[in-house]
């Protein structure tokens, strides 16, 4: 691979990789703004609001999770990209 095609790749790979970061960042934001906490008219309705929440909760930071994971490695992708280009440059 050419320095100028390594060197594109690795700014197209970080700024694909900082985006999806920066929805996960989002993401979470929103998610954390979202939480409504319900009125207190029984203990079952409190148990079982709780335990739908924490079943989509878990859903949600999983799936948060493995999105800000992948978003890290193509990250780590284009860094590593951009500095073997300029390493071969000098």
């Amino acid at each position: 691979m050419s320095k100028k095609a390594s060197k594109y790749s690795g700014f197209i790979l970080l700024a694909i990789g900082l985006v999806l970061l920066l929805t996960v960042f989002i993401f979470a934001y929103i998610e954390y703004k979202s939480v409504a906490i319900p009125e207190a008219s029984s203990t079952e309705n409190i148990i079982s609001w709780m335990l739908s929440w924490g079943i989509y909760l878990v859903m949600k930071i999983a799936f948060l999770g493995i999105m800000g994971w992948i978003s890290s490695i193509i990250t780590l992708r284009g860094v590593s990209l951009l500095t073997a280009s300029e390493e071969e440059h000098y």
